[in-house]
């Protein structure tokens, strides 16, 4: 009789979505932890932006290369924080869609399981009626 047992197949089946959305989970915790950051980086560097727009082309700049400043010029400033903004937005970009991927993914698999759920219950349903027919 164990060998007849289509419940099992189905509760197998639904371990391994369950698994499978369990890792989605993960990633999708870890990118958003990496979207915090790369956001974080960003209102930085737009700070940093707008100071810079702020001083005039005669004021001293310096940058911290490990422990030391170095004199660098405005403009030079200017292009370093302005590309790294558009790397940083481009980072960020990248992140967002992957977090709406996983997430609709995540949903995905979650609907799934729950219909898995549903077919095991209604066949678990149908051989208690099933036995209890033989059984009378």
């Amino acid at each position: 009789m164990a060998a007849n047992n289509p419940g099992g197949a189905m509760a197998k089946e639904i371990d391994v979505e369950v698994e499978k959305f369990k890792e989605i989970q993960a990633q999708l915790q870890s990118v958003r932890a990496d979207l915090q950051t790369v956001l974080g980086q960003l209102t930085e560097n737009e700070m940093v932006q707008k100071e810079l727009e702020l001083v005039d082309s005669s004021s001293n700049v310096y940058k911290m290369v490990g422990p030391v400043l170095i004199k660098n010029s405005l403009e030079d400033a200017r292009d370093t924080v302005s590309k790294r903004l558009e790397f940083i937005t481009a980072e960020r970009d990248r992140l967002e869609a992957k977090s709406k991927e996983l997430e609709t993914k995540g949903g995905e698999i979650a609907t799934k399981v729950q219909q898995m759920q549903a077919a095991l219950q209604q066949a678990t349903v149908a051989a208690v009626n099933e036995v209890a027919k033989q059984a009378a």
